[in-house]
């Protein structure tokens, strides 16, 4: 995999058996070593959706017959130093995470003149987000069977020294389309390595999920928290806790932080989930609940 050296730049080592670049490629951006065209060993199929640099496809694998997904990023739409280092990173934190139940499992890269394609596993079910919007609200029971899947994998990205930075139902995908299916956290661009007692700069996440203190200025790990706890109260709701039609709005709607429980639904809600949200929105992240924290108070 790569790694982030001290003055933020990303070099792959000897881990990274899954890079790979075309023969012909004049000038690479990941520097693997290892040959190979993409179109040798997949198909691509139809569109499953695009992000800012680029286009996720369906891809099917030439020898075994899997279906995956194919993340193909177009290079000249990395226009600044920082957009190349920020998709390093985000290969480099899905191969470190890789393997666990609960993160999309990255299979390969290739690069080539034009593109970085990232094969990875194929989630049937799509994005929580739509599975929400359908059913409008999950039940309780529903819900911290979900909710507990994320906060184990986000309690394993703080082990790893990782914040993802951008947790919301579009970045939660479902493995299978059964009722039951497994979660699988996806979309790391804006993931990024944290050391302890570190903290980040910048405004960066989805309006209706940043933490205060991520608009402030300063910040770490406990986003992440907020973050899943605005999720868990939209999953038991259906509606965020922190509402506004503009992104100011929404902002400054945040940043006042003023955690409501309306009789509808919150009425048919136990008083448990209640208290977990408001350890999760809590405006002072030192006192804000962690991973850990949180999955002890779902059992």
């Amino acid at each position: 995999m790569a790694v982030a050296n001290s003055n933020g730049n990303c070099e792959l080592t000897a881990k990274s058996y899954n890079y790979y670049r075309v023969s012909s490629l004049t000038e690479s951006i990941l520097g693997a070593n290892k040959t190979s065209n993409l179109k040798d060993r997949y198909v691509l199929g139809e569109q499953l959706g695009w992000g800012q640099f680029g286009v996720i496809r369906a891809c099917s694998d030439k020898l075994t017959g899997e279906v995956l997904a194919c993340k193909s990023i177009a290079k000249d739409r990395l226009v600044t130093a920082e957009d190349v280092r920020s998709v390093k990173l985000e290969i480099e934190i899905m191969t470190q995470l890789s393997g666990h139940p609960n993160v999309v499992d990255l299979k390969e890269v290739y690069e080539e003149e034009d593109y970085v394609h990232l094969v990875m596993e194929l989630c049937a079910g799509g994005e929580l987000f739509h599975k929400l919007e359908k059913h409008g609200r999950f039940s309780e029971t529903e819900a911290r069977v979900i909710f507990r899947h994320l906060m184990q994998v986000v309690l394993y990205c703080h082990d790893k020294g990782v914040v993802h930075r951008d947790l919301k139902p579009e970045n939660i995908l479902l493995a299978t389309k059964a009722s039951s299916s497994p979660i699988k956290l996806a979309d790391f661009g804006l993931a990024t390595y944290i050391k302890p007692g570190q903290s980040l700069q910048g405004t960066v996440g989805s309006p209706f999920y940043i933490a205060p203190e991520v608009l402030v200025g300063g910040y770490n790990q406990a986003a992440d928290v907020w973050s899943a706890g605005v999720i868990l109260y939209i999953l038991l709701s259906g509606m965020p806790p922190f509402w506004g039609k503009t992104k100011s709005r929404i902002f400054d709607a945040v940043r006042a932080a003023d955690l409501r429980f309306p009789s509808d639904p919150w009425d048919r809600i136990s008083a448990s989930a209640r208290t977990l949200i408001r350890g999760m929105l809590c405006v002072d992240p030192s006192r804000r609940l962690s991973a850990q924290e949180v999955l002890g108070g779902l059992d």
